[in-house]
Order: structure tokens, then sequence, then C-alpha cells
């Protein structure tokens, strides 16, 4: 693991450099706006769902619920475009009951994000980071810790551990933490965030019965630095299995380039594992925009 002192800032302008590097041998993304869906999405009553929007940015809907997770519809992350544009415009997110932050890092917690959302919105996050928050108006912060069940609705929301850093501008720091979440009504969804390879997976799972894992398969190469800090999507499928969750939905990839693999190298990598595997038929890849009811 990399020394303390270094700071993600300059492993992010790292990671561009080498990416923008080799851009010009990529296929470019439409991220032409007239693309991006404009009509808040609609739920039957008694619907539970999954809306993938882009990177780690999700609907969640569960009895009645909705949860946003991780919301990023900004262009950039630093230096670095959006390749793919958001499924879903920000001005079409439906009424929210809650939004959940795993962590601080740019691409999970986005200042312009911020600012286009309600002040009063339900929103938890690590204890430690909730003054990015509060700094910008919002008035129902909740700071987390591992264990903590937070009631919204008909639903209970448990912030439970990752192997990632929570801090904003670094990549190793112990603290703040970053938390993934278990939001559990009548069915359940793991909400991952960001994570490396971890243990508390098998923890997680006896704990708790999991119809959907929300699990990243992106940035994950070069592998000698970032696997400690990001699943590869072979790393997805055995967090899959430690969770014991019946469905998994892989997220935090083709939205932006973070790291040297290629926009959809994740998902063509994942589907090429899956190709032989009957586990398959419990993974669903979703387009940014798509949904999937359990």
């Amino acid at each position: 693991m990399m020394k303390m002192s270094i700071a993600w800032p300059l492993i992010a302008a790292l990671l561009t450099t080498a990416a923008l590097s080799v851009r010009a041998c990529v296929g470019r993304i439409t991220t032409s706006a007239s693309l991006v869906p404009r009509a808040a999405p609609t739920f039957e009553r008694g619907e539970n769902a999954v809306v993938f929007v882009g990177h780690a940015t999700t609907l969640i809907h569960l009895d009645g619920a909705t949860i946003l997770t991780d919301p990023n519809f900004n262009d950039r992350v630093m230096f670095l475009r959006r390749s793919r544009a958001p499924g879903l415009g920000i001005d079409a997110l439906p009424p929210l009951d809650a939004v959940l932050i795993s962590h601080a890092h740019r691409d999970h917690l986005d200042f312009r994000t911020l600012e286009r959302l309600p002040r009063e919105v339900v929103i938890l996050i690590a204890k430690g980071n909730g003054h990015y928050l509060r700094e910008r108006g919002f008035t129902r912060v909740h700071e987390v810790e591992a264990g903590r069940l937070t009631r919204i609705g008909r639903i209970d929301v448990i912030a439970v551990p990752v192997a990632h850093s929570g801090a904003r501008n670094s990549a190793s720091a112990t603290w703040p933490r970053a938390f993934s979440y278990i939001v559990r009504g009548e069915k359940s969804v793991y909400f991952a965030g960001d994570t490396g390879p971890s243990p508390a997976f098998s923890e997680i799972g006896r704990a708790y019965r999991i119809d959907v894992a929300l699990l990243p398969i992106g940035a994950y190469r070069p592998r000698w630095f970032m696997k400690d800090h990001h699943l590869s999507p072979a790393d997805a499928l055995h967090a899959f299995a430690m969770l014991r969750a019946r469905h998994l939905i892989p997220i935090h990839w083709g939205s932006f380039r973070m790291a040297f693999d290629a926009v959809d190298e994740p998902r063509e990598v994942l589907q090429n594992l899956l190709e032989h595997d009957p586990v398959r038929e419990r993974v669903h890849v979703l387009p940014n925009g798509g949904r999937y009811r359990f």
C-alpha cells in the first residue's frame, strides 16, 4: 500500500495522465445531453427496483422509499471528462427520501451535484465528513459509524465497513472511514460504493440477507496499486459469492475513465468471465438509465 503521505489528487493526476495518453486509441462515447432522459422515473405500487444512473449513482426504490446513492451528475471529475452521460437528468430525479454517501472522494461526493439537491433531504455520510454537507446548507445530515442503523420511512439503512479510504484527499488515510450500506425493508439491497477486496464481505453475508448487491468493477488497473482500493471484475464475483447475495448489479464503470482500464473494459471482462458460468443468470449489467426490478 502507498504511504499515507501521498495525496489522492496526485494519484488521480498520474492516472489521468496515463489515461489521456492512450485516449486517442479508444473510441469516444457520446455524452450528448439529448440522450439524457428528462422525465422522472415512476414506480408502481409495491415495486422494488434499482435504476443505474451511472458510475456509483443509483436510485434504489424499496418499500415505497426512494434513495439516491453517491450522486454525481457532473460532466467531469477533476481533469477527467465524463465518457457517458448519466442515464437520468438531475432535474428528472423523483422526490428523494434519503441520499447515501459512501465516502468523500470527488467522484462520489461531487459538490456541483450537491448544489442541485434539496437542502432538506436526509443524507447519510461517515462521521468526520458531515461538514462538507453542512457547509453547503444541508440540514438533515446523519454522520454514521459502522453498525449504525437509520430508520427512513419503512426501511432501515445500516452502515457496514469496506476496504477503502473515506478521506477527501487521500487514497490510504484510515479516517474518516468509507462505508457501504445495507438498505433493508421487505427485501434488501447492498450498496458497496467503493471498495477493495475485504473479509468483511463474508461477515456481511452472514449477518444480512441480500437480494441485490451493487458492487464496483471499474478503475481496477494497475493492480499493483488498485488491488487494495478497487475490486476487479473477478474480485467483484468473489465478493458476490462471499455476500451470499441473490443478484449482482455492477457499478463504478462506463462513466468516467478513472484508471488504466478502458471505459468499457470492466464490463467486457466481467461478461467474458461469466460466459460459461451459471451464475451469469444472476448478474445484471445495466446501461446508464437501466432498471432492474426484484
